[in-house]
Parts: structure tokens; C-alpha cells; sequence
């Protein structure tokens, strides 16, 4: 069976929970443990644990789109159809711009640092490899790319049981005094970096076009991607903080703390299957969903089609994934490694905002897609719906707001500021000039009053 865009049904609830799995560790535990440290210290696995509550609210609000109208796209497309194209377009726009010149070049390089602790080789050219074949992967086709996530998360979450397991007999509960070194700012920020740790999952109501039975399985796998991933960032956590003097760890790769109690086999067991293959996923993940809301604005005429063309032979968008290929290799050629901790809140400020108009969409779902709403598997009523919807938003822009003024604060981070800023700007006005082209052809952009489940 195909979507409208060619697309396949193929993926089942184990991939799809391969997908959220590996989407959301490689981001988090990896890549931004050590930035954590630095700013709060012992505290933290708290840390973690408040980073996961404006997540829950998100979730909620995309579990209950995703059930009642699984589609290709969904991130663009519930904001587009059920609140305001311009928004919708405005928080992908946000997206791609956080992700491609901060979050891609942050995951590429760290798995090029998890490499070194082995074998003595430059991070940018290894970034750049790693960035390389995992587009061609992609371009091969989703069902490979699939097969690929499910045996590396596999490894992935192998390692980190490892490291857990002989981690926890080693803490001193000496080094989680004092517990807040750097006071309450630096404990919010820490946390306000970490929710992005949490996003990976919303990844798969782009995929909806691809799943199997999705009104019952992307609920389901939210919700197990986000159970597993929350207790093993706070198991790894704990024994990060808790094996070492936190001031050894702060800053550093997890294979610093894991030299401490791992040695031989085990070791490089957890740097290969464990750091390297957190981004390697991440990063695949990312190529197999980052096309799809933009195949979505293709067809509403807010890029041009041939950018859109997917491959008769593999059924891929081979031009949107050598775009995003193209951009994040350049941002890793330019910066390196010296801007990780502003290439890490640059990707945090784009993985939050691409939620803002979906909640809107949440909040309009049982007036506009009252058929959809009533016969899905999961869904928010009355005073759920509300507090899911207002307390996800408020604490989405605080989130937002704290890293934009933390980056401007970084040395040269103004510059990323800037660029994000602008970003957005740009997108505006390049949404308000299709919008006026599309206005004259009759094919103005505007929500739906209703919507057919069997038309979305």
C-alpha cells in the first residue's frame, strides 16, 4: 500500500520504536552529557528528571494527532491543516535550520570523538564520512534504512545496560556533594538543554505514510520509546556523576567515565556500539524523517516540485536528502569542533519550536477532525486536552527563550543567535512571497474548517 507521495507501508511497531529509540539516544545521552555536567554538576540525574515534563505534555498533544490521523508529514502537516500554514511552516523552518547547522554537525562530530578515544583520526573528516554514508544509505531506500536502525539499537541499548550494570557497584555517594554547584541557573539550564535529549520520538508521525496499523502503533510508540529512554538516561546518568569527581566528567565524552570501571572487550564494546552507534541512529533516523513534512509543503506548492522527486527505484526524495546532506556537511566544515556546546543549543531551539503550532493543531483536533477524533485509539478530553495543549506551550517557549539567551552569552554565540533569528525571518517572508503566488493561482493556504480523515 503507498501514501500519496509513493510511500510505502512497511514499518511495524518494532522499527517504529527503533526509530524513536535511536532518533532520541544518540541526541541525548551522548552528546550533550558532559555540556549537562558542566553546568549542573551531581545533580544531574535531576536534571533528566525535569527535562522529561514539558515532554510529557508534548507527547500527549502529538500521540493523539498521530493516532487519529496518521499521515506522512505530520509535523507540518496537523499544524498546516488544523491551526495556520504560516505557523506550521515557520516551526519546520525552525526545525531544519536548528538541526541542519547545530544538531547535524553535533551528532557527527561527537561520534567522531567516541572514535578517537580508540583510534588517533581528525573529527571533521570522520564527521564528514559519517554524514556521507548514512545519506546513502538513505537514498537506498527506508526499508534499509530501517533494518539497519533495529540491529545498531539493539547494540546501542546493549551498551548502555553494560555500562550501567558495571557502572552502579563502583558510585561513591561522595561525589554527589554538593549536589548543586553551580545553584539553581545552572540546574535550569541544564535541564532546558536536556528536554532535547527527549524529542527523537516525535519523529515518527513523519512516518506515518510508512507504518503499519498507525493509529494504534505510534501511540504505542511513544510511549515505550519514551519509558525506555527515560530510565536509561537516568540509570547512565547516576553512574556518570557517580563513578567520578563530576569536574572530571564535565565536558567529556561518557567513554571518561566508563574508562574508569571498563577495560578490553567491554570498552571498546561501548564505544563502538554504544557512542558511535548512538549518533550513527540518530543520524539515520534523521535522514528517513527529516524529508517528509518538506515533501508535504512541496505539494502545497511552497517549494518547487522537482526539489520533491522521489526515486522510481527506491522510492526515496533523493533531492531533499542531498540538500540536507549538502547543509550539514558545509556547517561542520566551517565550525568544527570548536562550537559544540552552540551547535548543541542551536539544535535544542529547533527540536522545540517544530512543537508550538502541533499543539495548536491538538488543541483544534476535535472540532475540525470530529470523525478522526471519535473513532481514534487515544486521545485528550475536556481538561487533559487543555492542560496537555498550555502547559507544553509555556514551557516550550520558556525553554526556547533561557538557550537563545544562553547562546548569545557563548563566546562568538551571538553569531548562532543571529543566524537563527534571521533564519526565521527569512523563512517569513519567503512563506508571505509563495503565499502571494499561490493567492493569485486560487490555491491560498488556509486551515480546513473540517477535515476527512480519509482525504488528510
Amino acid at each position: 500500500m503507498e501514501d500519496q507521495f509513493g510511500l510505502k507501508r512497511v514499518l511495524g511497531l518494532p522499527a517504529v520504536i527503533a526509530v524513536a529509540v535511536g532518533m532520541t539516544i544518540g541526541a541525548g545521552i551522548f552528546a550533550l552529557t558532559g555540556i549537562a555536567i558542566s553546568f549542573t554538576g551531581p545533580s544531574l540525574p535531576l536534571a533528566y528528571l525535569i527535562s522529561v515534563v514539558p515532554i510529557i505534555f508534548l507527547m500527549l498533544a502529538l500521540a493523539m494527532l498521530g493516532s487519529a490521523l496518521p499521515t506522512t508529514g505530520g509535523n507540518y502537516k496537523y499544524g498546516s491543516r488544523l491551526f495556520s500554514p504560516r505557523l506550521a511552516f515557520l516551526g519546520i523552518w525552525g526545525y531544519m535550520g536548528g538541526t541542519l547547522v547545530g544538531a547535524f554537525p553535533l551528532w557527527a562530530i561527537t561520534g567522531a570523538h567516541y572514535l578517537q578515544s580508540v583510534v588517533d583520526v581528525p573529527a571533521v573528516p570522520v564527521a564528514v564520512a559519517i554524514l556521507t554514508v548514512l545519506c546513502l544509505v538513505n537514498l537506498l531506500g527506508v526499508s534499509l534504512a530501517a533494518a539497519i536502525q533495529a540491529i545498531f539499537v539493539l547494540m546501542l541499548i546493549s551498551s548502555l545496560l553494560i555500562f550501567g550494570i558495571f557502572g552502579l557497584p563502583q558510585i561513591e555517594y561522595s561525589h554527589f556533594v554538593p549536589l548543586f554547584p553551580a545553584g539553581g541557573y545552572g540546574f535550569i539550564l541544564a535541564a532546558c538543554l536536556l528536554t532535547f535529549t527527549l524529542l527523537g520520538s516525535n519523529a515518527i508521525v513523519e512516518l506515518g505514510g510508512e507504518i503499519k496499523n498507525p493509529g494504534r502503533v505510534i501511540p504505542r510508540g511513544f510511549f515505550i520509546s519514551i519509558f525506555l529512554v527515560i530510565v536509561l538516561y537516568i540509570i547512565v546518568a547516576v553512574v556518570t556523576v557517580g563513578v567520578l569527581p563530576w569536574e572530571e566528567t564535565a565536558g567529556q565524552p561518557l567513554t571518561v567515565a566508563a574508562a574508569s570501571f571498563l577495560s578490553g572487550p567491554l570498552f571498546y564494546f561501548f564505544v563502538f556500539g554504544g557512542g558511535l552507534l548512538a549518533v550513527i541512529t540518530t543520524l539515520n533516523a534523521s535522514f528517513m524523517w527529516g524529508t517528509k513534512s518538506l515533501l508535504v509543503m512541496t505539494g502545497d506548492g511552497l517549494f518547487p516540485s522537482a526539489v520533491a522527486a522521489v526515486n522510481r527505484r527506491f522510492r526515496t526524495p533523493h533531492w531533499f536528502l542531498i540538500i540536507i546532506y549538502v547543509i550539514s556537511v558545509t556547517a561542520v566544515i566551517l565550525w568544527g569542533e570548536d562550537f559544540l556546546e552552540a551547535f548543541a543549543a542551536l539544535g535544542s531551539i529547533g527540536g522545540i519550536i517544530i512543537f508550538l503550532p502541533v499543539l495548536g493543531a491538538a488543541l483544534r483536533l476535535p472540532h475540525r477532525a470530529s470523525e478522526a477524533y471519535e473513532n481514534s485509539s487515544f486521545k485528550l478530553k475536556g481538561f487533559w486536552l487543555y492542560l496537555a495543549v498550555i502547559m507544553g506551550g509555556i514551557l516550550s517557549l520558556l525553554v526556547i527563550v533561557i538557550l537563545l539567551v544562553d547562546l548569545f552569552s557563548m563566546p562568538q554565540g551571538w553569531m548562532f543567535s543571529c543566524f537563527f533569528v534571521g533564519w526565521l525571518i527569512l523563512g517569513l517572508i519567503y512563506f508571505e512571497f509563495r503565499q502571494r503566488i499561490l493567492r493569485r493561482e486560487g490555491r491560498e493556504l488556509k486551515p480546513m474548517e473540517k477535515v476527512d480523515p480519509h482525504q488528510f
